[in-house]
């Protein structure tokens, strides 16, 4: 059998086998590292069946005991290498696509090279976010600022990397760590620097021209980290606003005034009316007295009525003469006159009485005929009437009579 007959077959057989044998390796691999949280990710165009990553992890001193690989399994293409944050350390990161037993070549080929420590030279350095600032200013020619000391931030975020900055104080870190840090009122050439080892971190700055707003940028070390503002901290221009209690103690003054002096007007009005008031009461004669006087002191009113006038064209009453004839003879001479009254039945002349038709006997006394019988008692005959008074004509003197009734 000629071997050169399969010589073509057995080259396609070899080349087959080291295509299937070759795997791509990942691309876009990049390192997120800030504020001890760094993130290794990467990309892959397509995932097959049995495929993983592998992540090899170096260092110049050392893992402390951390492995030096990672493995991910699709479809994940990160892995969390936050444990790798000394800063006094530098380290070295690859990425693998592995299929079975053929792995891909490295990437990216040179590796990523990081460190926190600020004087690394590393290719990539890593630093620590300052926390948030403060800024005030409480005149016109100060500026002041605080922020939570950065230990004191990290410690937090490692808690909970996610959530957002809170008021908290942490017992359990006691002894903080000296932060250095200068800080620069931008658009002035003044630099200052401060350190801090206090929770909060506070310091009042000069301003040597008024501005319509005053930005910090603020930069500083933390145990060999490098700790960085991402942003401007501003604040605007000092404008006096009278606090709340300034107010209120404005308030509380105003009103005791206020109070003091209606008492104050109060107590005078008491004692002047006291004053003028007598102690005792005069008598009542005396009192009547004095108004008499106070009444004569008066001028006398004068009251003018003028006389009503009688506008109408007719007379109101109709003027009527009456003639009045007196009853006697007027005389001059002394008269003698008796006294008016019931005389007795003996001295009463020509009486008469008048009955009835009927012989009932006299029911009404007739003013005509006076004169009665002396035989007759009125009295005896009944009568269907009331008893009236008898019409009596008694002789008073010469030429006089006079008329009343008789009970």
């Amino acid at each position: 059998m000629d071997l050169s007959r399969f010589h073509p077959v057995f080259l396609v057989l070899v080349w087959l086998q080291a295509v299937l044998c070759h795997v791509e390796p990942p691309t876009n691999v990049t390192l997120h590292c800030r504020s001890k949280h760094n993130l290794l990710t990467w990309s892959y165009d397509q995932l097959m069946p049995g495929l993983r990553f592998k992540v090899f992890i170096g260092s110049t001193s050392g893992l402390n005991g951390h492995p030096s690989e990672l493995w991910v399994d699709p479809p994940a293409l990160q892995a969390d290498v936050s444990f790798l944050s000394k800063s006094d350390n530098d380290y070295y990161l690859e990425v693998f696509a592995v299929v079975g037993k053929n792995e891909s070549e490295p990437s990216p080929q040179d590796g990523i090279s990081f460190s926190y420590f600020k004087d690394s030279l590393s290719a990539q350095k890593c630093f620590v976010d300052l926390p948030p600032v403060n800024v005030t200013a409480p005149t016109n020619k100060t500026v002041k600022f605080s922020f939570m000391h950065p230990s004191l931030y990290l410690h937090m975020l490692k808690a909970s990397p996610t959530a957002k900055p809170k008021k908290k104080r942490y017992d359990s870190l006691k002894n903080l760590p000296a932060f250095d840090y200068d800080v620069v009122i931008i658009n002035e050439r003044h630099h200052y620097g401060f350190s801090c080892e206090e929770s909060v971190c506070e310091k009042m700055l000069p301003v040597v021209a008024p501005q319509e707003q005053y930005c910090l940028e603020i930069k500083g070390e933390l145990e060999k980290m490098l700790v960085k503002g991402t942003q401007k901290y501003c604040a605007k221009q000092y404008e006096e606003i009278p606090s709340l209690s300034n107010n209120i103690v404005i308030i509380v003054v105003i009103v005791t005034i206020v109070v003091v002096l209606i008492v104050l007007a109060l107590v005078l009005a008491m004692l002047y009316i006291k004053k003028t008031r007598p102690k005792t009461s005069l008598p009542r004669n005396i009192s009547e007295t004095n108004n008499n006087q106070h009444k004569q002191t008066l001028p006398p009113f004068e009251e003018h009525i003028s006389e009503a006038e009688v506008d109408s064209p007719t007379p109101l009453l109709p003027a009527t003469n009456y003639d009045f004839t007196p009853a006697g003879t007027p005389t001059t001479e002394d008269v003698f006159r008796m006294a008016l009254g019931i005389f007795p039945r003996d001295d009463v002349c020509h009486t008469v009485e008048v009955g009835q038709p009927n012989g009932e006997g006299p029911g009404y006394m007739g003013g005509r005929s006076l004169e009665e019988d002396g035989t007759q008692n009125p009295s005896d005959y009944p009568s269907g009437y009331e008893k009236r008074e008898k019409v009596v004509e008694v002789a008073l003197g010469p030429g006089e009579q006079a008329e009343g009734y008789r009970g």
